[in-house]
């Protein structure tokens, strides 16, 4: 069959033209081009036919069910549509094809818990690329690891059909289950010639600035084991967004498009780690603006005090000394001033107490004995005995003499008079005399405190001289300190991006290798997408889809139809047209692909529940028949499906298609 638009030439150039091409754009050479690419993990490679085909020839399994009841089941597989049918819900129809998924995938995708712990060997004989293979799983509950992968190759399907497993060649072996899942996924990416695909997801890593989201056999296998019809994804098992188109462009062969997300996704990290080394230069930046300024104003006074240490050094101590004893001296004179006003101010008070004393004494009588007690004996004039009290106060009282006792003479009162005035003006020049001398004592003791004043403050510059001999570890600490700051000013001080490595910019290779890259995949995709356009709509007719006029793929993986003349997506879709445009994809894919004579998709089918969105069983049957039919055109092709109506395969498949049991379980 002719596919349309398919056409028959190359759709791309080698790698080498598309480096030389990308090297001249950028005025670089084809090897640097390369290298930069290289560095991110990036080889272009010229298209190549690849042969992807899967075809399932043998299911062993074995076990032993929760009951105790051993189980074992052995089926033959070949080219064409197989049915595993049984009417009862719980009769182990998708348990089964679990079971052929898991040594196929790496992992099941919904196998019930139970089962998984039935199960003691798993084996699956497969040709893939043209290769004889047994994939292998033993499982041991009690073990650990509790599961066992190993993978066989043989010589011919003949020696894969009669020879025990010790007499294949071992190709790889794994213990436990994520270790099988990676050895099965190598093994037939690495057979199947297929690469990790990385898809850029936006809010994506552990910074939540984007991370590329690694895509391998298991997101692959999705074309293969299609999703049911309620899913609104066209191909794949996996929610991930561009994953679609993605599996389009793998399986229809697009050259360069795993290149390109390759590039994509290199481009997008290194932009984002350009823009994390800017935003990380500018925090350095604003730090180390915070971090200068802080360490010239550290500078700047580390300055003045080297600045007053230095100058400390440089003065004389002589005249500080000189200050020092003179200061000593003025204090000492005045100290010495001071007590004797003090003591002149002492003997000045007393005086004017007794002659107060005295007028007090006058005072008390007008009697001239008292005027002339102011000669006021103090012993007998004789024997010099002194005079006792108690004659002192006689005299007082009744005017007896204090020495001979007799009654002493009457005084005139002018006379006594004039005696107490006399009193009095020696009191007012006692008092004067001792105001004088207390103004003398305060105006010196105020030069006292000035001078003492003075003697501290000539005593202290004296010992901050004297200092200086003993602060020269402290000068010197103090210069280490600021010549490290001044060090540190001029070591940060230089241009940002200052240090930058001379050669490719990476960003800009990669950016336009992926625009030369682009055109490439772009323009071969518009010569086979249309191609797969038309056969959509023609296998998706045959499968029962009502008035659809057009569909038109995208490379994001989306189907956009039109059907009676209204455009309608993918997911406005019913259940059961969802289920028909998928399997109708992969034939187009298939069909495209047998046109360019390249078997780019595996060529396998795996459906479960094929009626379940149908309400009558004319579609189904409908669906099953063109299956069929499509089988015969394209011999690669290999459909496994079940349902819960039997009725559906009879009498379309051969008996030995259908893999049914008239018990209760079909294992």
């Amino acid at each position: 069959m002719i596919v349309p638009g398919s056409g028959s030439g190359p759709l791309a150039p080698g790698a080498g033209q598309l480096l030389e091409e990308a090297a001249d754009m950028l005025g670089l050479k084809a090897g640097q081009v390369e290298g930069v690419l290289q560095e991110a993990g990036i080889t272009l490679r010229s298209p190549a036919p690849a042969d992807r085909r899967l075809l399932l020839l043998r299911q062993r399994m074995s076990g032993i069910k929760h009951s105790g009841e051993d189980f074992a089941f052995d089926q033959n597989f070949g080219p064409g549509v197989w049915a595993i049918a049984h009417h009862a819900n719980s009769a182990g129809k998708t348990s089964l094809l679990e079971c052929l998924v898991w040594p196929l995938r790496g992992a099941p995708r919904d196998l019930p818990p139970d089962v998984r712990s039935w199960l003691r060997t798993l084996t699956v004989d497969v040709m893939v690329a043209g290769r004889p293979t047994r994939i292998a799983l033993e499982f041991t509950p009690a073990a650990r690891p509790a599961a066992v992968c190993r993978i066989w190759a043989a010589g011919s399907e003949r020696e894969l059909w009669d020879a025990a497993d010790e007499e294949l060649r071992l190709v790889a072996e794994a213990s436990g289950l994520e270790d099988t899942s990676r050895v099965i996924s190598g093994y037939l990416m690495d057979a199947l010639r297929m690469e990790h695909t990385s898809l850029w997801q936006g809010k994506g890593g552990a910074d939540g600035e984007g991370a590329a989201q690694v895509h391998g056999w298991a997101s692959y296998f999705g074309a293969c084991y299609l999703n049911p019809g309620g899913d609104e994804i066209l191909l794949g098992d996996v929610s991930a967004v561009g994953l679609p188109g993605r599996l389009l462009e793998l399986f229809v062969d697009v050259p360069y498009s795993t290149a390109l997300t390759q590039l994509s996704v290199a481009g997008k990290r290194e932009t984002k780690l350009v823009r994390q080394q800017d935003r990380r230069a500018q925090d350095d930046a604003t730090a180390r603006k915070t971090e200068r300024e802080a360490w010239r104003r550290e500078l700047d006074g580390l300055g003045k005090s080297i600045a007053a240490l230095r100058a400390d050094q440089e003065r004389n101590v002589t005249p500080l000394l000189a200050a020092v004893d003179r200061a000593g001296a003025h204090l000492r004179e005045r100290m010495e001033q001071m007590e004797g006003l003090e003591q002149a101010l002492g003997e000045l008070t007393a005086a004017r107490i007794r002659t107060q004393q005295a007028v007090m004494d006058a005072q008390e009588t007008w009697q001239a004995r008292r005027v002339l007690g102011r000669l006021n004996p103090v012993c007998c004039p004789r024997c010099e005995e002194p005079l006792e009290a108690e004659r002192r106060v006689q005299e007082r009282e009744s005017a007896a003499c204090a020495v001979c006792t007799r009654t002493l003479p009457e005084v005139d009162a002018e006379t006594a008079e004039a005696a107490l005035e006399q009193l009095r003006a020696e009191v007012s020049a006692a008092e004067a005399a001792e105001e004088n001398a207390r103004h003398q004592r305060d105006a010196v003791k105020v030069e006292v405190e000035q001078a003492k004043a003075a003697q501290q403050k000539a005593h202290a510059d004296l010992q901050g001289v004297l200092a200086v001999s003993g602060a020269h570890q402290r000068l010197r600490e103090l210069e280490l300190r600021a010549a490290v700051l001044q060090g540190q000013l001029a070591a940060t001080g230089l241009p940002s991006g200052g240090g930058r490595t001379v050669g490719p910019e990476p960003n800009a290779v990669l950016t336009t290798t992926h625009t030369v890259v682009h055109g490439y995949v772009d323009t071969a995709a518009k010569r086979l997408f249309p191609a797969m356009d038309a056969q959509i709509v023609e296998v998706a007719a045959r499968f029962g889809v009502q008035n659809l006029d057009s569909v038109r793929l995208n490379r994001a993986g989306q189907v956009n139809a039109v059907k009676a003349g209204v455009a309608t997506a993918f997911k406005r879709l019913s259940r059961g047209d969802r289920l028909r445009m998928r399997i109708a994809t992969v034939i187009a894919l298939l069909r495209v692909g047998a046109a360019r004579g390249v078997a780019t998709h595996p060529g396998l089918l795996l459906i479960d529940s094929v009626a379940a969105e149908e309400v009558t069983e004319v579609p189904a049957r409908t669906l099953i028949a063109e299956l069929m039919a499509l089988s015969e055109e394209l011999p690669g092709l290999q459909v496994v499906l079940t349902t819960a109506q039997p009725e559906l395969v009879q009498g379309l498949l051969p008996p030995e298609r259908i893999i049914t049991s008239n018990g209760e379980h079909l294992f």
